[in-house]
């Protein structure tokens, strides 16, 4: 009796493994664009099936470029200019939720680069001062998201990014006078660069 159960078993398992192989989870890519605001944004792929996916943000950055002028007893020009990139890769896990929506929970690892120019100028040509700035920072991110299928192939999608990171600064003073200022910090943010949307065509199912 004890070896019928466990032929019977053995068969089961067989059988069971036979029709997983038979019938494999069906396995998508995604390619699309996120943002959190104008100035940041960027292109995100992923590979998986319908439960877990790996996820790489191939390139993300912020362009900014403020110019303001006064004319309060004298002329004064305020000048910054920026730019930022980054890539980060990490997974995320799908929970249908009804029908077409599904909640989105996950993570990612990531590093980025951010740079800043600042210049004040008096008159047209009286440089007053000028500073640059740069930020090396490698984080992890935890996603929450929620996503909508349309028709199988358009993903629409919402996520926070609550982000812990290791900022790694360097100020850099050039005029009246040279000075370097060298700071790091670790932070924890959950502000506007944190929550974003996203928009991607889904193929290959």
């Amino acid at each position: 009796m004890k070896k019928l159960f466990i032929i019977i078993l053995f068969t089961e398992f067989l059988c069971g493994a036979t029709v997983a192989q038979d019938n494999p989870s069906p396995r998508f890519h995604e390619f699309g664009i996120f943002f959190s605001s104008l100035d940041n944004f960027g292109l995100r792929y992923k590979y998986g099936n319908e439960k877990t996916r790996l996820r790489l943000s191939l390139l993300s950055m912020n362009l900014s470029s403020l110019d303001n002028s006064s004319d309060n007893n004298y002329y004064s020009t305020n000048k910054t200019t920026g730019y930022g990139a980054g890539i980060g890769i990490g997974f995320d896990n799908r929970i249908s939720l009804y029908k077409n929506f599904s909640l989105l929970l996950g993570a990612e690892l990531g590093v980025s680069y951010n740079y800043s120019h600042q210049t004040l100028k008096i008159s047209s040509d009286t440089l007053m001062y000028e500073t640059k700035s740069k930020i090396f920072s490698p984080a992890i991110s935890f996603l929450f998201g929620i996503n909508y299928v349309v028709k199988d192939h358009l993903v629409l999608g919402a996520e926070i990014n609550p982000t812990l990171s290791y900022n790694m600064r360097i100020e850099q003073r050039l005029n009246p006078t040279e000075y370097k200022d060298k700071v790091n910090t670790i932070m924890f943010s959950l502000l506007n660069t944190g929550a974003g949307l996203y928009i991607a065509y889904r193929f290959g199912k």
